[in-house]
């Protein structure tokens, strides 16, 4: 026990000082729970109860969104990449894999330049380490005859991309084929964001990255992305004109 001086009555007290250090220590060990549970909540804010995640997205402009995603390939060399969309109002005219529409109406090559390759995104895209155009097709009709398109769909994407931000980017296509997972409860007529335009970029890679299967591993497990389970193929290939 140690006395101190009362400064306003000058009578001398006792304090316990153990008492006072367990109290403090009891005060860090609940602030300290509280903050690992508050920071365990914020890291799974994005995810329900079966780990699903859905990606926040950011904006390039008005049509653009932007999803970041990471992943790792089978040996554990990380990768980070961001998913470049068009909104759902963008996207192939269906059975087509030249042309683009926004809505109803098809996008002239004029227009093609100044609404999807816009400046905004062309900025954002040339930044990149590697770029992967990315082709896919929606439920309706046989999947081989899908897969076809999607591939014919990722080449014209890769083909558009070079030509706005020019070949010094390496350039891959993926063909992610047809959308397989149906949901009678979440679908009507319009599938048409069953196959949006997609350019994603890649920011970081360690080296010697496998750069598909760190990226097939940071598309799993998403709701508001193309998860490979979803589509029927995911064919990944080094692009050249």
């Amino acid at each position: 026990m140690t006395e101190y001086q009362d400064e306003a009555y000058g009578e001398p007290r006792k304090r316990s000082y153990p008492n006072t250090i367990v109290g403090a220590l009891i005060l860090l060990f609940t602030m300290g729970v509280f903050g690992s549970v508050a920071w365990d909540a914020y890291l799974s804010s994005d995810k329900d109860k079966t780990g699903v995640r859905r990606i926040f997205a950011k904006r390039w402009n008005d049509r653009t969104l932007v999803f970041p995603i990471d992943g790792v390939d089978r040996q554990g060399r990380r990768a980070l990449f961001d998913v470049v969309v068009l909104t759902k109002n963008y996207g192939w005219v269906r059975g087509s894999t030249t042309e683009l529409a926004k809505d109803d109406r098809r996008l002239s090559p004029d227009q093609i330049q100044d609404e999807i390759l816009a400046p905004q995104l062309r900025e954002g895209l040339g930044s990149a380490r590697g770029l992967i155009a990315v082709g896919l097709a929606s439920q309706e009709g046989e999947v081989a005859r899908e897969e076809q398109r999607g591939g014919l769909r990722a080449v014209r994407i890769a083909q558009l991309v070079q030509d706005a931000v020019g070949n010094n980017i390496p350039m891959w296509t993926l063909n992610l084929g047809r959308y397989v997972d149906p949901c009678a409860e979440c679908e009507d007529t319009d599938t048409s964001w069953q196959r949006p335009f997609i350019v994603i970029a890649v920011r970081q890679a360690d080296e010697g990255t496998h750069i598909s299967e760190a990226l097939a591993d940071a598309m799993s497990g998403t709701t508001n992305l193309p998860a490979p389970s979803r589509y029927s193929a995911f064919a990944f290939t080094k692009f050249q004109r």
